[in-house]
């Protein structure tokens, strides 16, 4: 498979990661054992010099076309805006790069662009401002997905209804497959002439968000493109690639697990936020949990910051910020949470907590990372039911 993509250097804070991706050097990372053969087209520019040898050692070819501006994608945390280095205006369009082939994946590019002709492309634009139709810079393919989120494809097509933008998106742009991502919501496939498929996200017990849509493109490239399954059997085994990595981190990730447990697809009920505000720090945390909820799509109040409770709505799942709070958290919520609530707590501290509260509530979860603690709330708040095969979808 030949994937054109970006090769970028990557930083966050919290959880620590310091690595050389970006999306078409993750993409390749992610296919490494499935697709031996596989060809990475990209700049390089000197900083990235060690990305690119990394994937050579996991015997990615690497097609590179030198460039002096290293690119940088700084995060706090996996779900926070990453902060682009150097700005955007400050970057110079480097000549395009022409990709022929059988089977591509092709990516939108900071500081350049991809034309490419093939039989099975994948298109994933990877952003949502003033996404690039993909045969405006003369990309031709004779059996065109496009891999997209709602935020891209609402920006693309010019309205809010994600099945009137999929069809428009299948006419303007001539693609034969359109999948929509919905983060916790997992996705939906549309293909031409059929009825729209849903695809769970599936769970872990970690969520590490950096690159996660670079590995879903990867995987679904690699099942449809190459080797020319259905768009939602491929799209099936991109997510559980997807859960794998946010839970190892591992690139390229390991192969499913067979007790995966697929999410619903309904949407999750109101949550609340429990936790102190008594220093900058610690109302930030608050303020930011509750922020990155809503951005998400989840109904969300936290007391502590002035929120006024909905008597008409019982709360979902509580999520529980323990900074500050320790030994209190048990006392506060006994009187006004029912056992069988659940109940996620976000403590770094260790494991003194557990004692502190496990007794109290059969439905607990203890997670010392932001990030996984935001989706493992809002899995919490999200009703169960039977899935087509009697089992239990979460």
């Amino acid at each position: 498979m030949d994937i054109a993509g970006g090769l970028y250097l990557e930083l966050c804070d919290v959880p620590q990661w310091d690595a050389t991706f970006g999306s078409g050097g993750r993409a390749a990372a992610a296919v490494a054992d499935l697709s031996p053969s596989s060809v990475l087209h990209t700049y390089v520019a000197p900083a990235a010099e060690n990305g690119a040898n990394y994937l050579k050692e996991l015997g990615i070819d690497v097609r590179r076309h030198n460039t002096d501006t290293a690119i940088v994608f700084a995060y706090f945390h996996p779900l926070s805006r990453p902060h682009l280095e150097p700005p955007r205006s400050k970057i110079a369009a480097n000549p395009p790069i022409l990709v022929e082939s059988g089977a591509i994946l092709r990516f939108g590019f900071v500081e350049g662009d991809a034309i490419v002709r093939g039989d099975r492309v994948v298109y994933d634009p990877q952003t949502y401002h003033e996404p690039a139709l993909f045969g405006a810079n003369g990309s031709e393919a004779k059996c065109l997905a496009l891999v997209i989120n709602e935020l891209e494809i609402r920006a693309m097509a010019g309205t809010a209804d994600i099945a009137a933008a999929a069809t428009c998106a299948m006419t303007s742009q001539g693609a034969d497959v359109v999948i929509v991502k919905a983060g916790i919501r997992g996705a939906t496939v549309f293909e031409r002439g059929k009825a729209a498929r849903h695809v769970p996200a599936f769970r872990s017990t970690r969520v590490f968000k950096i690159g996660t849509g670079d590995v879903f493109s990867a995987n679904f490239a690699h099942y449809w493109a190459e080797d020319g399954m259905s768009p939602h059997d491929a799209a099936i085994l991109a997510s559980k690639a997807v859960a794998t990595y946010c839970e190892t981190r591992m690139l390229p990730p390991m192969g499913p697990q067979p007790s995966m447990v697929a999410l619903s697809d309904l949407p999750p009920g109101p949550i609340e936020i429990v936790g102190a505000v008594d220093t900058i720090g610690r109302r930030w945390t608050m303020e930011e949990a509750r922020f990155r909820l809503r951005e998400l799509g989840l109904s969300v109040r936290a007391p502590a910051l002035g929120d006024a409770p909905d008597e008409s709505r019982a709360v979902a799942a509580v999520l529980v910020i323990a900074e500050g709070m320790d030994m209190l958290v048990d006392a506060r919520m006994r009187p006004v949470m029912p056992p069988d609530l659940p109940v996620v707590v976000l403590y770094e501290g260790g494991d003194r907590l557990a004692a502190t509260v496990g007794a109290a509530y059969a439905n607990l979860t203890i997670t010392d990372d932001f990030a996984s603690s935001l989706y493992l709330v809002a899995w919490a708040a999200t009703p169960q039911r039977i899935g087509t095969q009697g089992r239990l979808i979460a």
